[in-house]
């Protein structure tokens, strides 16, 4: 019920949306051509090409909103502000390079001053929708009484969603046997001296939403409602923990609900895993020049071998074999780098050091057992190359979590094990958004970010963000 509500109301929005970028825009063409001569021309003379340039200019507008997350966001206020002027200057550029590519005759003054009027334009029409679903919720026979039984975390979490979402609901307050006189952003505690029925027969057609933990309380309740004729549904106790979303799915008749998992899964995994294979052998077509001259210097440098073969952890715990060119001196021992990744996943921030340039970093500086070709090497990433090789072979991704060493998990929090969900990657989202300079636990939450949200385009983008990392000698 909740769900299809969001669903028209998110439907609602987009209508008040399209008519305030449509209204902006036609307001801006008034100021500048009063006469309206310039919409006349344009129409006799290319009427389908200024109807399609109106779907494609809605077109651009909506998408951004929605990239930026504005139909999520219809509470109003700072957020949705802050994300409407990203989502429009992001959708300002393209309509700006779409009318210079369409070679239609309108004013770049006219285009830009329609992108700075759609802003107030789409806060003011937003606000007056929220103000009507708001009267309209508020209505007699359609404000619906809601009762949440419970006073824990869970029920003020709640509590906290139903006051602040746009809803037909009419929180009356909370109900805890033996409890009273306690306030919860001004809604009562009741149950020291009302009875469930006594709140029912209070409030024609209350809904109870049941915020109880324990199993025999939940059915306990739920009986009471049922016998009460009163409408009532389950608050998961999981909801309690912010750091993994909810999913509810239905098999048959039967609803499950789990935490959000990888969607590098099924037919996205087969689509990953053909791009991958793809993109990679591409690469290593290209790049084999590149790599023989890695080679040679290391080999002119220090000698064989020229590849450095490691034990790392893949998808599902799986071990393999990563490759990568040689950039430390032959014979050289891993415990300076094991006592380092012990206190980087232990200390989190606190083991950060200052690099050269006094910026704090998560990495070993000032390695001295790495190579004067390895130093160049490691700088542009350039001893990755050979991983294409496990791409190949399907035991790497292009993008992907951080490859795990098998020392590094005996540290491991349960959760940090949940990042074997994914195929380790060349680079990923952690790489693009910090690298050196993320705690341990901010790249895992980065990686379950990655998977739980991926996308085709997610990765380009991605790799679109990489390039610039690598020229810029941003590398280990």
């Amino acid at each position: 019920m909740l769900a299809q509500e969001q669903r028209r109301q998110k439907a609602l929005f987009v209508v008040f949306d399209t008519l305030a970028v449509a209204g902006a825009f036609s307001f801006a063409l008034s100021l500048h051509d009063p006469s309206h001569a310039m919409a006349a021309r344009l129409w006799h003379a290319k009427p389908s090409a200024l109807a399609l340039g109106v779907l494609v200019l809605v077109t651009i507008w909506l998408a951004s909103f929605r990239h930026f997350d504005l139909y999520r966001i219809r509470g109003g206020g700072w957020p949705q502000t802050a994300a409407l002027l990203k989502a429009s200057t992001c959708a300002s550029i393209f309509t700006l390079i779409a009318v210079f590519l369409s070679h239609l005759d309108f004013s770049r003054l006219m285009v830009t001053l329609g992108c700075l009027l759609t802003v107030p334009l789409v806060i003011a029409l937003r606000k007056i929708l929220r103000v009507l679903l708001q009267a309209a919720y508020n209505s007699p026979g359609v404000a619906i009484p809601l009762l949440i039984v419970g006073f824990n975390e869970l029920a003020r979490l709640l509590a906290d969603q139903v006051l602040d979402q746009l809803t037909y609901y009419e929180l009356i307050g909370f109900f805890e046997p033996g409890a009273g006189g306690e306030r919860y952003r001004g809604l009562q505690v009741f149950g020291a001296n009302e009875s469930l029925p006594d709140i029912a027969r209070q409030h024609a057609g209350l809904e109870a939403a049941i915020a109880a933990t324990e199993p025999e309380q939940q059915a306990a309740l739920v009986e009471i409602c049922e016998r009460l004729r009163t409408g009532w549904w389950l608050a998961p106790w999981l909801a309690q923990s912010p750091a993994r979303r909810l999913r509810v799915e239905m098999l048959g008749d039967v609803p499950l609900i789990g935490p959000n998992g990888s969607k590098i899964e099924g037919l996205n995994y087969i689509v990953k895993r053909i791009f991958d294979l793809c993109l990679a052998s591409m690469l290593l077509v290209a790049t084999a020049p590149l790599m023989l001259v890695c080679a040679l210097a290391i080999l002119l440098d220090d000698g064989p071998p020229v590849l450095f073969r490691q034990v790392r952890v893949g998808r599902h715990d799986r071990e393999f074999e990563m490759l990568k060119f040689r950039t430390m001196r032959s014979g050289a021992g891993d415990e300076e780098h094991r006592d380092y990744v012990q206190k980087w996943i232990r200390e989190g921030r606190e083991a950060r050091v200052t690099a050269g340039d006094n910026q704090p970093v998560f990495k070993l500086v000032s390695d001295g057992r790495v190579t004067r070709v390895g130093r160049w090497l490691r700088r542009y990433s350039l001893d990755e190359l050979p991983q294409l090789l496990n791409v190949i072979r399907g035991e790497m991704s292009l993008i992907g979590p951080r490859p795990a060493l098998p020392y590094e998990t005996q540290l491991y929090k349960d959760w940090h094990w949940r990042r074997f969900e994914s195929a380790p990657g060349i680079t990923g989202l952690w790489q693009v958004s910090g690298r050196n300079r993320l705690s341990f636990d901010d790249m895992v939450q980065l990686d379950l970010q990655y998977f739980e949200s991926w996308s085709l385009g997610s990765d380009l983008r991605i790799l679109a963000r990489t390039v610039p990392t690598l020229l810029r000698g941003s590398g280990a």
